[in-house]
């Protein structure tokens, strides 16, 4: 039996783990298929590439594009070279972005009297920030637990230090991820499931549907690979894996079945 994860992050962005560390959990978990999908960056495939080929796991090249107007609007994109310095400039543009939104959340922070300085987070240059950076900074003050409870009071939507995202459109980002030559897959879209224009994305490029993600019900992964053949779009599995003190830190994988995701596998390496 093998099994398969496509959606996973690093501490080139909001995970916690060094790419190389990464893939021994992976090969741990047993994992055969699987992909690094780091918010607006390829950077961590640097180290990742040469860590699976050790373990020898069958991988494919990933990123997730952060998306507006709305929260949890992410588009994957798999297949696309890594060094393609083109869609690398298109990516450095967005985590410019990403900075910008930060920075505004940390002047509503201050307002509610929490003083953190956007130096301050623990955001290597060329890395990309996010809100978790924010409530790991939090965290580490003791102004909060956890990463969950600094979004439940300050940064979630209607929370007083809360920024709507200022990402791309998901039909820009769409066009960038096939312009590199890369497969636009939408994430995890049980948890955009009030905004979803499968039409109008698949006309834009849309390739897939992450049908298979942990916060999917049976009926609702079942819902989601009817949808997707309705739309002519393949099946995703993924588990959005952040690593250690994240909440988001047991590594499994879905079951392979051909059946699903015979078409991603036809760019594994």
């Amino acid at each position: 039996m093998s099994f398969i994860n496509l959606h996973n992050h690093s501490a080139f962005s909001d995970g916690t783990l060094a790419p190389e560390h990464l893939a021994r959990v992976v090969k741990k978990a047993g994992i055969d298929f699987f992909a690094l999908t780091d918010h607006d960056t390829m950077d961590g495939w640097g180290e990742m590439e040469e860590a699976l080929k050790q373990e020898k796991i069958h991988y494919c090249y990933g990123v997730e594009i952060s998306c507006s107007p709305y929260e949890n609007l992410h588009l994957l994109g798999y297949g696309i070279d890594p060094n393609n310095e083109k869609f690398r400039e298109i990516l450095k543009g967005y985590r410019s972005r990403r900075a910008e939104r930060i920075k505004k959340v940390l002047a509503l922070l201050k307002e509610q009297g929490i003083e953190i300085k956007f130096e301050d987070l623990p955001v290597p240059e060329g890395k990309t920030v996010g809100r978790p950076h924010v409530a790991d900074i939090m965290t580490a003050r003791r102004i909060v637990p956890s990463r969950s409870q600094a979004f439940r009071r300050y940064l979630a939507p209607s929370k007083p230090a809360y920024v709507p995202p200022n990402g791309p459109s998901v039909e820009e980002a769409c066009a960038a991820v096939r312009a590199a030559g890369g497969l636009p897959v939408l994430a995890h879209p049980g948890c955009a499931a009030t905004h979803l224009e499968l039409a109008k994305w698949k006309d834009a490029g849309l390739a897939g549907l992450e049908a298979f993600y942990p916060a999917h019900s049976n009926t609702l992964t079942r819902e989601f690979v009817n949808l997707a053949a309705r739309f002519g779009l393949f099946v995703t599995a993924g588990i959005d894996f952040h690593g250690p003190g994240t909440e988001r830190d047991k590594m499994y994988g879905f079951v392979y079945k051909e059946e699903y995701f015979s078409e991603i596998s036809r760019i594994f390496l």
